[in-house]
């Protein structure tokens, strides 16, 4: 189970998953009242809320709620044995659509395959008090945050965060086109630090996946090549003539 660990919340909430604690951030809203008690999941088919009911610090409920913001399942946690019973479920109040980040909304990312929906977006990055970015996590365990600039419903920006701290910084530009327009470093101090004189790159294609480490070209071999001969560094290929004597 991966656990969003960035946000924009109002505090830390400690989940407990197959007796494992966690420590995330709390990143949504769920009853309203201006204060952040929820701990959103994102899923293939909607997003598994873990909810600090009584303020706490510890996820008390757990509810998994579909794209159409349908509770469809709910669980309560039991501090004394340190397992989830799942209960009845209710629905939030307004039926479906409501209670969910930004009302369930999809954000689109451009591909040269074609659209992908990320899921809706759940953090503010802004500070304009409208969520912008959708926080994922890609098959080789990199965080990637999908940001919505413009507000139109489709990526603008995409920013992938490697386990070992490596940042890069991609813009949409084009038809299924992205261009890497910055990369650097999270330091040890948590704040992060673009690289010196990075050399233009050109459009790349969506990835979330690591890449490739070229080999490098081998050295000559002057005995693998007949007529070749050794040479010091610096040494003229050929005596040079000079004339200055003459």
């Amino acid at each position: 189970m991966y656990i969003e660990e960035t946000g924009a919340g109002d505090g830390d909430i400690k989940v407990t998953v197959d007796g494992e604690e966690y420590t995330a951030e709390a990143n949504y809203d769920l009853d309203g009242d201006g204060l952040d008690e929820t701990v959103a999941v994102m899923t293939d088919d909607g997003y598994v809320a873990y909810i600090d009911e009584n303020a706490d610090g510890h996820a008390d409920l757990m509810q998994s709620i579909s794209n159409e913001g349908q509770v469809r399942d709910q669980a309560r946690f039991h501090a004394d044995t340190g397992e989830w019973t799942a209960e009845a479920p209710h629905q939030h109040p307004g039926g479906a659509g409501d209670g969910r980040p930004d009302d369930g909304k999809q954000m689109v990312m451009d591909t040269p395959q074609g659209d992908v929906q990320v899921g809706p977006a759940t953090e503010d990055t802004n500070s304009d008090g409208i969520a912008d970015t959708a926080v994922v996590q890609s098959d080789n365990g990199n965080t990637v945050l999908v940001t919505d600039v413009d507000g139109d419903g489709s990526a603008d920006q995409v920013v992938e965060i490697t386990q070992t701290g490596d940042v890069t910084i991609s813009h949409h530009t084009g038809d299924g086109e992205w261009t890497v327009v910055e990369q650097g470093q999270i330091g040890d101090n948590g704040q992060y630090a673009p690289n010196e004189f990075a050399p233009a790159t050109d459009d790349a294609t969506w990835t979330f996946d690591e890449p490739e480490h070229q080999p490098k070209p081998a050295a000559p071999n002057p005995a693998a090549e007949p007529g070749l001969q050794a040479k010091c560094e610096g040494e003229p290929s050929s005596p040079a003539k000079d004339d200055s004597w003459v």
